[in-house]
């Protein structure tokens, strides 16, 4: 097999974790407080959840995803997970409605691209394209999901791709459908994977392709809301999602609890 056949990418770590969460979305779908996620097993109300499920999933994987949960859910899950002596990493959570995505975002994308770059039709995006934004996004340092996830054969979702005129990726974004009817975020899609070459930093590409994937989730997935993270001391993203406007939920967040100090993404 090819790497360009192979569903997974990464290190033994990071492709054990992408079939391990590709292999649990039938349960994931019909699970109560369980998100439907690429990277790791994730949760939106743990104590929906069960504690007993969430230890389960971190002695198997290492990892486990709080999404969207106050300071004293997690607070909790670290005293009811205190056996795994877990690291947490912490990032703010944005979100806005569909009409102000909207209305902040078209005249966003609107605004020319520079000579040379062209944004890749869904319909080209085929096992050859997608292992390259495997590719691009592990060296940008975001580690990225499974081909079946990205190509959104798994869960609704859809890719947002930027080549320069000799077919190279320059930025991406990512938009999926990845939290269940028992979740308070139903109809909420999340944005993320949004990722620039270094070459092409400044130039405003970060808010232009993160207010297209944001339009994605709206007008090609339905959703009726977006979310998007970001880390606190992350300042050119936070002004990027602002600009696409999102706002912090105060008394919400993201929490990572990993039995590891590596990172996942920024």
């Amino acid at each position: 097999m090819t790497d360009t056949e192979d569903a997974y990418f990464g290190t033994a770590e990071i492709r054990a974790l992408q079939r391990s969460q590709d292999s649990q979305v039938p349960l994931l779908r019909k699970t109560p407080g369980a998100v439907i996620h690429a990277r790791t097993f994730s949760s939106d109300n743990p104590r929906l959840l069960g504690w007993d499920t969430l230890r389960q999933r971190i002695s198997v994987d290492g990892w486990a995803t709080l999404r969207g949960v106050t300071d004293a859910d997690v607070e909790e899950a670290m005293q009811e997970l205190d056996s795994f002596n877990l690291i947490q990493h912490r990032w703010d959570f944005f979100m806005a409605d569909a009409e102000t995505i909207r209305a902040t975002c078209n005249p966003l994308v609107e605004a020319p691209l520079p000579d040379g770059l062209h944004q890749v039709e869904p319909e080209a995006m085929d096992q050859h394209l997608i292992h390259q934004v495997q590719r691009f996004l592990d060296d940008q340092g975001v580690s990225p999901f499974s081909k079946d996830a990205l190509a959104g054969r798994l869960f609704p979702a859809q890719l947002v791709v930027l080549r320069d005129r000799d077919g190279n990726i320059v930025a991406t974004g990512f938009a999926a459908m990845t939290h269940n009817q028992f979740s308070p975020f139903e109809g909420t899609a999340w944005v993320g994977l949004i990722a620039v070459s270094p070459q092409w930093r400044g130039r405003a590409l970060g808010t232009w392709i993160d207010a297209v994937s944001n339009l994605v989730a709206v007008e090609r997935l339905g959703a009726t809301a977006t979310m998007e993270f970001v880390a606190q001391d992350n300042m050119p993203s936070r002004r990027m999602l602002e600009t696409c406007g999102l706002r912090q939920r105060e008394g919400r967040t993201v929490a990572m609890l990993s039995t590891s100090s590596a990172r996942l993404t920024r």
